[in-house]
């Protein structure tokens, strides 16, 4: 599934089957976006700065005081992985969601197993390592100012406001296609269950989406109908962190084939997204696949050369 919005005319192109009973894929469907909800998240901690609940120089131990593991780390670092906080995901407790997918995860729990099996934190500042544990502190922090739900906050903040309908945390979400990945049980997700995954990432990956949504949520970024130019400009001052990559808030610039992307991307067994802009043309590209079995770079590659 691809979609590719303004400046130029609004286009989509699918291809694949939307589940094991081979029926197509269609415009709107359904995706599990993973990791691009870590921009959405940012866009919520910059309107939060911009609402002067907090900034990013504030430190996380302000607003969540118990959370020994974050200890010296302020907002900025945890949204431009900076923190020296460990990735839960890397040391060993994917394992333990595939194992028992139907547990229900919370962001405490995530944090007390991280603290207890990882290595201990690098002091904050020191460098950038990509984590998800920062963000699921991030969707913490949003949380406890607001006094309001995770998925309140994004349907108010950003998903009503701009109509999109079929955007969600996974479990309060319309239900996406499935996904097929040599990875999964008997091939597909027709038989594995998300629910550990979704309430263990929370903040960091939870979401679903469609392109014409994603379309419609970086375009209005882009436009500062979510965040004023400052907010942007903050997310987008990128520092190197590879060769063809710099980190910002919440979003990346990256290099793929010759071309300059600014955005997010997104994967696990089943599934691989891409949300970002082409900053020499200003247009917005999006790639949802529910098949991991072709590197995503690949067909980003692809419709960059047809584009």
């Amino acid at each position: 599934m691809i979609g590719q919005g303004p400046p130029g005319a609004l286009r989509y192109c699918v291809a694949g089957a939307a589940g094991t009973a081979g029926r197509p894929l269609v415009a709107d469907d359904v995706f599990r976006i993973f990791s691009i909800t870590k921009t959405f998240t940012a866009v919520m901690v910059m309107q939060l700065v911009e609402e002067g609940q907090l900034t990013l120089d504030t430190q996380v131990s302000s607003v969540l005081p118990d959370l020994d593991l974050a200890q010296g780390v302020t907002v900025r670092q945890l949204l431009d992985h900076s923190s020296g906080l460990p990735d839960f995901l890397r040391g060993g407790l994917e394992g333990t969601l595939r194992g028992d997918g139907a547990r229900t995860w919370t962001p405490q729990e995530v944090l007390d197993w991280t603290a207890e099996h990882r290595e201990p934190p690098q002091d904050p500042g020191t460098g950038h390592s990509y984590s998800n544990t920062n963000y699921v502190i991030a969707g913490m922090l949003i949380e406890e100012i607001t006094g309001m739900s995770l998925a309140e906050n994004l349907r108010t903040r950003i998903t009503e406001p701009l109509g999109m309908i079929d955007t969600a945390y996974g479990s309060d979400g319309p239900g996406p296609v499935t996904g097929f990945s040599m990875w999964l049980p008997q091939g597909s997700s027709d038989a594995y269950s998300y629910h550990a995954v979704e309430t263990a990432i929370g903040a960091a990956g939870a979401m679903v989406s469609t392109a014409p949504d994603l379309v419609t949520f970086l375009t209005a970024l882009e436009e500062g109908r979510l965040l004023s130019a400052r907010s942007w400009d903050q997310m987008t001052d990128f520092t190197t962190i590879a060769d063809q990559e710099r980190v910002g808030l919440g979003v990346f610039e990256f290099t793929i084939g010759e071309q300059t992307l600014l955005g997010h991307g997104g994967d696990f067994p089943g599934y691989q997204a891409l949300a970002a802009f082409e900053p020499a043309s200003g247009e917005v590209l999006v790639v949802l696949t529910n098949d991991d079995n072709t590197p995503l770079a690949h067909l980003v590659e692809i419709v960059l050369a047809t584009s």
